[in-house]
């Protein structure tokens, strides 16, 4: 990767990401981190991520973003992730809508429209996992409804973004995939809404 692909990815002011120090939230979340990288545990978050990107430890990175976003914000990342899994110019799916919506709107009745969508999709589509994420979020105000574990909804838009940066054997569109969701991630992670889910 060159200096000015590394330079092109801006850490600096990711107010979305828990404000934590590195090696404490990656054990909390059960993050396992090379030991080889040389990551300092007392570093911000945001300091490690930029260490991931840095070091093109896709997994990690992803791992990592997922689990220090706040859980809407997770799951419209997982949104965009899914979306990239889709032929080009295709329609959103009926998963993808509803996940988003359940996004703009974390309630009961926006859960219940992705959990019907979960129960009636193609186990073969790409994006069903996104709905997946947004089943299991435990939004502000949801507490007592959603019974899942903390770690359910993290969990599954790690796997989403995980297949959207790997879908392509061709190295040079993997390298693609992988440098557009570190944009999209920062831009979430820095208040914005990347660019919109096709």
């Amino acid at each position: 990767m060159s200096e000015a692909t590394k330079t092109a990815a801006d850490f600096g002011n990711l107010k979305k990401i828990a404000d934590r120090p590195f090696g404490p939230f990656c054990a909390e979340h059960k993050i396992k981190i090379d030991p080889a990288l040389g990551i300092a545990p007392d570093v911000s978050l945001s300091e490690g991520l930029a260490a991931l990107y840095a070091a093109r430890a896709v997994p990690s990175y992803f791992h990592v973003m997922a689990h220090g976003l706040p859980v809407r914000e997770s799951v419209w990342l997982a949104c965009h992730g899914a979306a990239r899994m889709l032929p080009q110019g295709a329609e959103p799916t009926e998963a993808l809508q509803v996940a988003r919506a359940w996004v703009y709107h974390p309630n009961v009745e926006t859960r219940a429209a992705v959990q019907k969508v979960i129960e009636q999709a193609d186990p073969e589509d790409p994006t069903v996992m996104a709905a997946d994420a947004a089943f299991h979020g435990i939004a502000k105000g949801m507490e007592e409804e959603v019974k899942s574990a903390p770690s359910a909804t993290p969990t599954l838009v790690f796997a989403v973004l995980l297949n959207a940066a790997l879908r392509d054997e061709d190295q040079e569109q993997a390298e693609a995939n992988w440098q557009e969701l570190v944009a999209i991630s920062l831009d979430i992670a820095a208040g914005g809404t990347g660019e919109k889910p096709q």
